[in-house]
């Protein structure tokens, strides 16, 4: 297996948007992939964090691979060559199962990613564009993921993205909050919307395409408005928190500016990709905007406090890997040659004991022995 990735390990908020790859554009993108470089695997996994493309095999297709984002996100090559990070074979392999485990997040362990790869998999599965190896890549590595969750504290500990987003509303000093969210239907906007409906003397505003009236929630208030109306009720938000899928603007400066009329302060967070809110309105008087890359920031303390938890997965993830490195060896070995098993029916096992004490190691050859005790 093979993967390139453009990540928050290696560009800023404004350098990954430009490689988002959307849901609705995945399907197209992986046919031209394929199209393009002859695979007949291919799965894209793109999130607010990381753009990510995994083929099968070990064809050193990494060129072909920076010319499809190059021509999806219409950047220069060499931007593109100075910002990705390329994987290989095992190393390829190692890199998915941390990638899924959380372990590669901006915040270490978060639980967003292992739906985020789920749903990626899922897609290109139905669509026809995975098969073995990446298949089988692909569910060892949610398996191990899960392993990892259930048998470490690795996600116990954890402060996801949405989860340091209400943690950032819950610090304001206000005896009563109201706060305006938009994008709370979204897999990340239902995550805060949780978070938030655990607070206590708060007021939500949630924005649907449609009236839906209000509901109560664990002693909370959601109040439901009409998404057109977002300018409107404005004024009444301490909070304003954007997490859409939206390719423009939910709020732009100008428009803010014109509809705040009281000098309160104001916390807005943006916590989407592409960005959801007009950089400029942290510039307005009395407004703080927090955006993706200030979220790294408030990550890192966090990702402090959980090393064991770190190094308890690393354990887990090196044996679910060396698991299903022996399966696609075992794979590989079969499809090359379909009469292994007539070949070997009259090997004896003095003549195998041989061959194998001739060709391996030392220590891999005492563990065959042990094996066979």
């Amino acid at each position: 297996m093979e993967c390139i990735s453009i990540s928050h390990k290696t560009a800023a908020s404004k350098e990954r948007e430009k490689f988002y790859i959307p849901k609705e554009k995945a399907g197209d993108f992986l046919r031209e992939v394929r199209a393009v470089m002859g695979v007949e695997q291919c799965v894209v996994l793109s999130t607010c964090n990381r753009t990510e493309i995994y083929v099968e095999g070990e064809e050193n297709r990494f060129r072909e691979l920076e010319k499809a984002l190059e021509t999806f996100s219409g950047r220069d090559g060499e931007q593109i060559r100075s910002l990705a990070r390329r994987y290989q074979g095992k190393r390829a392999l190692y890199h998915l199962f941390r990638v899924v485990c959380g372990m590669e997040s901006m915040v270490l362990g978060e639980d967003e990613i292992l739906g985020q790869t789920r749903d990626a998999y899922q897609s290109a599965k139905e669509a026809g564009d995975t098969g073995y190896e990446l298949n089988s890549a692909f569910q060892a590595a949610l398996a191990c993921a899960k392993r990892v969750k259930t048998e470490t504290m690795i996600s116990k500990t954890a402060v996801s993205v949405a989860t340091l987003a209400a943690n950032e509303v819950a610090r304001l000093s206000l005896s009563h909050k109201t706060v305006l969210l938009m994008g709370g239907s979204g897999q990340m906007g239902s995550i805060i919307l949780k978070n938030l409906l655990s607070q206590k003397n708060i007021r939500i505003i949630a924005t649907v395409r449609s009236h839906k009236g209000i509901c109560q929630s664990g002693g909370a208030q959601v109040e439901h408005v009409d998404y057109q109306n977002r300018y409107a009720v404005l004024e009444e938000a301490d909070v304003i928190i954007s997490a859409t899928a939206s390719p423009h603007y939910t709020l732009t400066a100008g428009r803010v500016g014109a509809a705040m009329r009281s000098a309160k302060e104001r916390l807005f967070l943006d916590i989407s990709m592409p960005p959801d809110l007009d950089a400029q309105i942290g510039k307005l008087a009395h407004c703080r905007l927090v955006a993706m890359d200030d979220i790294k920031k408030l990550a890192e303390e966090n990702n402090r406090r959980k090393q064991q938890a770190f190094a308890d997965a690393e354990e887990i993830l090196e044996e679910e890997l060396e698991k299903l490195c022996k399966a696609l060896a075992f794979h590989r070995f079969t499809q090359k040659d379909s009469h292994w098993k007539e070949r070997y029916a009259d090997f004896s096992a003095e003549k195998l004991l041989y061959l194998l004490r001739d060709e391996l190691d030392s220590g891999s050859f005492e563990k065959v022995l042990m094996v066979l005790k």
